[in-house]
């Protein structure tokens, strides 16, 4: 499935006619040598239905964390909850897009919908995006990474309307154009609905909201984080983040450089190959980012 959607995406993208602002960044990975998937062991690569049941079940329960917490006026805990539900549901569509879980093409689909709507996402549209993310040729564009190439005057606006033009590439380019458009169908319901609801039962109002802040925070943390070295010039594309937090707080996803090198391969498993990161890595010009906490 995935090597048939690279190659869809690869032959749309080749076109030339994609618009400038999705431009392959300078900082985009090119290819790195590392020991084929099946030398890292069972531990690393076997078992993904476990996997699936912990990455699917938990912006689910996310989800209804929120609902109490909200619905009981509990107004500090809803910040953490929105976005360990925006936070938890994006990390499991970034695992369903590379099939880390060892679901089938059908369940994939049915997942990415649902998990990107849980979110007011488009599933299929990130698919797309994402995966063009990871391509190494540098004729093809890269929309995911717009959000850094930008200046810090048009950040808070780039960061606001990124999911609207990742949603709008997927239809135009994407494998999948009538699923996206139906997922935008489904958010634009969401949306009327909330308004429709807003005098007696705010909750799905505040909902959206906040889930449209933790979006919001979501692209300012990838044009400007530990992965771009908060926004600063950086001599190499290769940015290695070492902190006990952000592993939590990014779920996983400060192993972004070590996903790169093995993107099949579920990313929180990425940490136990340890120091055997050391011999790949030692081949990089490293940008090592650290982190006190």
């Amino acid at each position: 499935m995935q090597t048939t959607t690279a190659a869809s995406l690869d032959r749309h993208a080749n076109n030339e006619n994609f618009p400038a602002w999705a431009t392959r960044s300078k900082r985009s990975l090119g290819p790195i040598k590392a020991p084929p998937l099946q030398h890292l062991g069972e531990e690393i690569t076997g078992n993904r239905r476990r996997v699936a049941a912990l990455l699917i079940a938990r912006p689910l329960l996310a989800a209804v964390i929120f609902l109490v917490v909200a619905s009981n006026g509990w107004w500090l805990g809803i910040l953490p909850s929105v976005w360990f539900v925006y936070g938890s549901a994006i990390s499991a569509v970034h695992q369903l897009i590379h099939s880390n879980m060892g679901l089938s093409s059908r369940s994939k689909n049915i997942w990415l919908f649902i998990l990107g709507c849980l979110v007011v996402e488009s599933g299929h549209a990130l698919r797309a995006t994402h995966l063009l993310h990871h391509r190494t040729d540098a004729t093809l564009p890269d929309p995911e990474g717009y959000i850094e190439n930008v200046s810090w005057l048009e950040l808070p606006l780039a960061a606001l309307k990124l999911r609207y033009l990742l949603a709008l590439w997927g239809m135009r380019y994407g494998p999948n154009p009538l699923l996206v458009k139906l997922e935008l169908g489904v958010h634009a319901f969401a949306h009327i609905l909330s308004l429709v609801l807003l005098p007696s039962h705010p909750l799905l109002w505040i909902y959206l909201t906040f889930i449209q802040l933790a979006s919001f925070l979501f692209a300012i943390t990838a044009g400007r984080g530990p992965q771009t070295n908060w926004g600063r010039a950086i001599s190499s594309p290769f940015v290695q983040v070492r902190s006990r937090l952000a592993r939590y707080f990014l779920f996983s996803h400060d192993l972004h450089l070590e996903h790169h090198i093995y993107p099949t391969v579920p990313i929180h498993r990425l940490r136990r190959l340890g120091h055997n990161w050391d011999p790949i890595l030692s081949e990089l010009e490293l940008v090592d980012v650290k982190i006190v906490v």
